[in-house]
């Protein structure tokens, strides 16, 4: 049965905008908006061995049936599955998945399992140490909000027990926060196009306000500027006429 959606990443969120707002003014629109993407990442252990993440990649792999029949690739930071022949392009409905760097090795069996038998048409894992200590680690890519919405209420279900990390500006499904939904715009990410919204709202509400003003009073105002564009609240992407960036 899908759990109710919690407000954990809504609050992470608004904490993290309002941490933001305090250095608006001092910081260029651009710092900021890198300020927020890289939010809600851990540092990794320098001592870890660099093989590990390909190590938890492939246990994962080996215990899912069905992840044969896609196709592998790998670039710098990131390990990928997809669908042999399917348009990459037209998969912009994302599922984002973000356990605790402790719970990966539970967690992605899980995830590969999960993508398999429900045709997951892409998705993508960190391919280090640092990519598996970001909040967006895993992140699955579908062609529709309906079809991206069934997977991640499933795999909401099934990793209800597994701690969350959590992906900042992100709609949450399910009641810890494991689990996400994010819609990138052609070539361009879900999060990079919020978090550069936010961040110039940022700077044009610290200017009108002064400096003096509070850090609460500035998140305040710049996102309830964005509301008309996003689901400021949840930052569950469809629930509001986006406007181009």
């Amino acid at each position: 049965m899908s759990q109710p959606s919690g407000d954990r990443l809504a609050q992470m969120t608004r904490t993290l905008v309002v941490r933001a707002a305090a250095l608006a003014g001092r910081a260029r629109p651009d710092e900021l908006a890198a300020v927020l993407y890289r939010s809600g990442g851990s540092a990794p252990d320098p001592r870890q061995d660099p093989r590990w993440p390909h190590h938890l990649a492939h246990l994962a792999e080996r215990s899912a049936p069905g992840t044969e029949r896609y196709e592998r690739s790998r670039a710098e930071h990131w390990n990928g599955w997809t669908t042999p022949g399917v348009e990459t392009t037209a998969q912009v409905h994302k599922v984002y998945v973000s356990p605790t760097v402790p719970g990966l090795a539970t967690v992605l069996p899980v995830v590969f399992a999960t993508a398999a038998a429900l045709d997951v048409p892409s998705w993508k894992v960190g391919a280090d140490a640092a990519g598996l200590h970001r909040a967006d680690k895993i992140v699955l890519y579908l062609p529709s909000a309906s079809r991206a919405d069934t997977v991640a209420a499933a795999l909401a279900d099934l990793l209800d027990g597994c701690s969350a990390q959590g992906v900042p500006f992100t709609g949450q499904v399910g009641a810890t926060g494991i689990v996400s939904r994010g819609q990138d715009r052609p070539g361009e990410s879900w999060r990079a196009v919020v978090c550069r919204a936010v961040a110039d709202a940022l700077d044009e509400h610290r200017a009108r306000l002064g400096p003096a003003a509070a850090a609460e009073a500035v998140a305040g105002a710049a996102l309830d500027a964005l509301a008309d564009a996003y689901d400021v609240v949840t930052w569950r992407p469809g629930t509001r006429e986006q406007v181009p960036a």
